[in-house]
């Protein structure tokens, strides 16, 4: 499970102006506060966390990465990234490895393939796959992994799309088995989702 000395406190769904009006309360007297644009999220870290945090990132002999269980967060086009990030920083705040895959979308299907040895790769203990408009990408990596795969379903799309209902039916009907559902834009509780998958395996 990720180190307690690697997370942080986090407000999600946090748009630049709500930042711009916690900072003029005063900076904190013993934590360091960033904004993450994409995500549209706070986090929170003590002083002392953030200083062993660079300490053990520079620490090039620090073996316990190469051992602990990733999280790989695909999405399948660029206007699912606030999405994508909001999963992927709520992970890296939380200890955990992440590797992006991004615009690997079914459009382009060669894209998602060319991934295969990141998306196989034997440290990788769970995929979150951020997909609008045909949602049908989640699909695609359920049958080439053998890992849970966490699908949500984002807004993105035209007409039909019904703010990412279309994606949502279309992951709740999945044919590839080991494929989960969260709710639309839900990038925050697919990390969660995955972190709770990596806690039961390495148990």
């Amino acid at each position: 499970s990720p180190s307690s000395a690697s997370t942080a406190i986090i407000a999600t769904r946090i748009d630049r102006d709500l930042f711009d009006a916690v900072l003029e309360i005063g900076p904190l007297e013993n934590g360091v506060m960033e904004y993450h644009d994409t995500a549209r999220i706070i986090s929170v870290q003590a002083n002392a966390l953030v200083k062993d945090g660079n300490d053990k990132a520079t620490n090039k002999d620090d073996g316990n990465s190469a051992h602990q269980q990733s999280v790989i967060v695909a999405c399948a086009g660029t206007t699912d990234l606030p999405v994508a990030e909001e999963a992927a920083i709520t992970l890296s705040l939380s200890g955990v490895p992440v590797t992006r895959i991004y615009d690997c979308g079914v459009a382009g299907l060669h894209r998602i393939l060319s991934a295969l040895p990141k998306l196989r790769d034997p440290n990788v203990g769970c995929v979150i796959v951020c997909a609008g408009m045909d949602g049908a990408l989640p699909s695609v990596v359920g049958g080439l992994v053998d890992v849970p795969v966490v699908a949500v379903p984002t807004s993105v799309g035209y007409g039909m799309s019904l703010g990412g209902m279309s994606a949502l039916l279309t992951m709740l009907n999945s044919c590839s088995p080991g494929v989960g559902v969260v709710n639309v834009d839900n990038g925050f509780g697919g990390a969660v989702w995955a972190m709770k998958c990596l806690n039961s395996r390495q148990k």
